[in-house]
């Protein structure tokens, strides 16, 4: 573990500067060539803090009045963290975490780090959840999340679906693979995974998507995900383009393409490259999707940067089938991207949902009578779903929905029974919400 631990706060102050948990990994994996067992304990700590991190922070704070955690060095802060992590849920005595994170201290307040960790020590839980007595502040607290969110969660499904989601939240959903079969064959693919001892199931919903149950490998470092014949895709995000449904000679539309999944698996279900535009912002994210389409073997695909609010401007064509997966708060995704919950404010929200609103405005006015559009989010917040379709049905009357077919998660009472949301407690999968519209004559 000594060996790990400045590259555990290393990781952990690039999350807290701003970095995404996911690129800090692969960094920090690639620039120190970490064995398996280092990965691990890397990806271990850096997950499992910011899972909890108002917990942590919340031991952190009340122990001492000396300083203001926010304003202290941030390498410094993810020290803290680690040790509290250490401290209060691996149970590790508090002279054996002064011995492995001492090295790596500098002074906070004047305070010996035996002695900081020695306060923090001694709060309780008891401690942590005193002047909390309204019910989402007591939950924000167990399941590790902002009160606002909790409260939003509970007007929307109650106490206990809410807590049943929250839970859900905390936990690791199964990793999915989709076989590329614009580069390789099904049989051609779990023919390697079972010479490579990895135990699998296929999802016999979604044709060429894998569970993978057991795997002595990681899958990212297996040649075939290097080559793009494998591509790590969650059911629900591998759902949407079956609900899409893309067919040879259709002119299809990704209005917010990058980095690509979507759109790989839009041309491997079409057959073809011929006639699908995948669009992104900037020039960043276009590189991203630009470098990953020409290794999944989706080269061909016509890529635009442009600004999706205004696309009709840029694109003087129509489509048929348009996918419509926009920035989200990504509230559906807290258990594999724990970094995100912190970051997000309830002001942030109302950012998201005018986006989301700007964007299917657009997609409206570039979509073929009788073309369709499915509008897709990894987002568990009825704001960013149901409301936004509720919203674009109301102003748009030649717009009806369709059935989001095939429907492996709950058919929402909410729309008329045809959208559909999957919740990682009942379907292993990010939370995720689908809707399919079909346009009609003016």
């Amino acid at each position: 573990m000594g060996s790990i631990i400045p590259i555990v706060i290393s990781a952990l102050e690039d999350i807290d500067n701003g970095k995404s948990l996911r690129s800090v990994l692969r960094f920090h994996v690639t620039q120190y060539n970490l064995d398996r067992e280092e990965e691990s304990t890397l990806y271990y700590y850096t997950h499992e803090i910011y899972r909890k991190l108002n917990w942590i922070d919340l031991f952190i704070k009340t122990s001492s009045s000396n300083f203001s955690l926010r304003k202290i060095k941030s390498d410094m802060r993810a020290l803290l963290r680690l040790a509290t992590h250490m401290l209060k849920v691996n149970n590790e005595p508090v002279d054996k975490v002064v011995t492995m994170l001492e090295p790596y201290y500098h002074s906070i307040a004047q305070m010996s780090i035996d002695s900081l960790l020695e306060l923090i020590q001694s709060v309780t839980e008891e401690n942590l959840h005193e002047n909390r007595e309204d019910l989402p502040s007591k939950y924000s607290l167990k399941y590790f999340t902002y009160t606002w969110i909790v409260r939003k969660f509970i007007k929307q499904w109650g106490k206990d679906f809410t807590e049943k989601v929250l839970q859900s939240l905390l936990e690791s959903i199964p990793l999915y693979v989709r076989v590329n079969t614009l580069k390789v064959s099904y049989d051609d693919i779990t023919s390697k995974l079972t010479n490579y001892e990895i135990k699998y199931t296929p999802v016999e919903t979604i044709p060429n998507l894998i569970r993978i149950d057991e795997t002595p490998l990681p899958i990212p470092r297996l040649d075939e995900f290097k080559e793009g014949k494998l591509v790590v895709q969650q059911k629900a995000s591998a759902l949407v383009s079956l609900v899409l449904d893309p067919q040879p000679g259709e002119k299809i539309l990704d209005m917010c393409a990058s980095p690509g999944g979507k759109t790989s698996h839009l041309v491997a279900q079409a057959g073809t490259t011929k006639n699908i535009l995948a669009v992104d912002l900037n020039k960043e994210r276009v590189k991203i999707l630009t470098d990953r389409l020409k290794l999944l073997g989706a080269e061909k695909v016509k890529i635009l940067s442009a600004d999706a609010r205004t696309l009709k401007s840029k694109v003087k064509s129509t489509f048929d089938k348009i996918l419509l997966d926009p920035p989200c708060s990504g509230s559906g995704t807290y258990s594999s991207r724990p970094d995100i919950k912190w970051r997000m404010k309830q002001r942030d929200l109302n950012w998201y949902i005018k986006l989301q609103t700007a964007l299917l405005d657009e997609a409206s006015k570039l979509l073929e009578v009788d073309g369709c559009i499915v509008y897709s989010t990894c987002s568990l917040f009825e704001d960013e779903n149901h409301e936004i379709i509720s919203q674009f049905l109301k102003k748009n009357s030649n717009f009806s929905l369709m059935l989001t077919s095939p429907m492996i998660g709950i058919a929402s009472t909410l729309l008329e029974n045809k959208t559909q949301e999957l919740y990682p407690h009942l379907h292993e999968t990010e939370g995720f919400f689908i809707a399919k519209m079909k346009k009609e004559g003016s």
